[in-house]
């Protein structure tokens, strides 16, 4: 057997958490020892459960060699802590795992990410910022974190994947099971278990269909990141495996982003995490008395970054993530080239001090109500402030 294959006997071991896995090698030695150890002296390790030492000797039966060729098969990847395509961002947090199983690609270290999580059942309210912020930041280049669970994650990875850009799902359970079955869309595109479906997922059964009605096939083959999992192959999705996976999601990250959660909801589980970990953490305002926001707006409360934008994300990463500067800039310049030629007088007419709207259209010769209209629209571009009633600055 191969060190690696060593490796996948013991990470095929059900319930031996990250630090009793670690008490275990430093007692016994290499994965090859512990595969080599007599069943004695296993049971002489106080912190193994009867199970898993029933595990440990029945495993050693299997045929690793052929395991992990199955695996390689369907696409499945397994990488240790003793690799250099181990994350570097998983090595240092608290319980770091010491392997991954992977289909598509890991999240790149030189990327910026945001891990987006919150509520199961969340509101119309709670989908639509989802979408817009995951998409916005996808867009940017930042990789989209999440635990493709009901809800919020699942519309996180849409709204990267809408935008054509890059997200990673961690899993709690074998990277080859798709749970829940509603997300089978975003599973078949990150896993690439099917050709890629085009068109914007809004729908979470939603597929492509051609001129006929039928299912149709995405021939671009386009990459949009990954599934994680520290869970063997086919292990089923058990509740306890999901606050240990939360770990992951933001250990992968460098903000993470709640969307909507309420003050008992289990996505203060990888809030916690996160703070362990050292990432800063942001919180989208919900209204006051809505219990299914009360947890975020407590969170923004208690010091959390208010996130009322994309941009104030963005804002956050740009000092450590000089491509967000760049990438930015290049937006900037694509949207003020494509303006209107009443866009670019008002545009121009604006700078860092505040402006009254009646001043700009008197110098400009715009009526009130369609210079109202134009600075809207210069305002969802980004482009320019609304800094009071009726004052206008340019936006930096």
């Amino acid at each position: 057997m191969t060190e690696k294959e060593y490796w996948l006997y013991i990470s095929k071991v059900k319930g031996l958490l990250p630090a009793r896995r670690k008490m275990l090698l430093e007692m016994l030695g290499t994965p090859e020892e512990v595969f080599k150890a007599r069943e004695d002296v296993l049971r002489k390790v106080l912190l193994l459960e009867e199970f898993q030492i029933e595990q440990l000797i029945d495993y050693r039966k299997i045929d690793f060699g052929y395991e992990a060729e199955q695996f390689r098969r369907k696409g499945i990847k397994f990488v240790t802590a003793d690799e250099k395509e181990f994350p570097e961002r998983l090595r240092d947090i608290p319980d770091a795992p010491s392997f991954l199983f992977y289909r598509g690609e890991l999240p790149d270290d030189n990327l910026p990410a945001v891990a987006v999580v919150g509520s199961r059942r969340c509101s119309l309210y709670g989908r639509e910022m989802c979408l817009k912020f995951s998409s916005r930041l996808a867009e940017a280049g930042i990789n989209i974190i999440s635990g493709m669970a009901s809800g919020v994650d699942g519309f996180a990875h849409r709204g990267a994947i809408n935008a054509g850009g890059k997200t990673t799902a961690v899993l709690g359970c074998g990277v080859d099971i798709c749970y829940p079955a509603e997300n089978r869309d975003i599973f078949e595109k990150l896993s690439n278990t099917v050709e890629k479906m085009p068109g914007i997922l809004q729908n979470p059964t939603e597929m492509a269909k051609n001129k006929d009605g039928e299912k149709s096939e995405d021939i671009t083959g386009k990459n949009y990141g990954g599934i994680v999992s520290e869970y063997y192959p086919g292990d089923k999705a058990l509740p306890y495996n999901f606050p240990q996976r939360n770990r992951i999601i933001s250990g992968f990250a460098d903000i993470l982003l709640v969307v909507e959660a309420g003050k008992k909801s289990g996505t203060f589980i990888t809030v916690d995490h996160a703070l362990e970990q050292g990432r800063e953490i942001f919180a989208i305002p919900g209204r006051i008395g809505d219990t299914v926001s009360d947890g975020c707006n407590s969170l923004i409360k208690n010091g959390a970054g208010l996130a009322t934008e994309p941009e104030d994300i963005i804002d956050a990463l740009k000092n450590k993530y000089e491509m967000l500067l760049n990438a930015e800039k290049k937006r900037k310049k694509k949207i003020k080239a494509n303006l209107s030629d009443e866009e670019k007088i008002v545009y121009r007419m604006l700078e860092s001090v505040p402006r009254q709207i009646n001043d700009i259209s008197d110098k400009s010769g715009i009526d009130f109500a369609k210079l109202s209209r134009i600075l809207v629209e210069l305002e969802l571009k980004g482009l320019v402030e609304e800094v009071g009633k009726n004052m206008y600055i340019k936006k930096q």
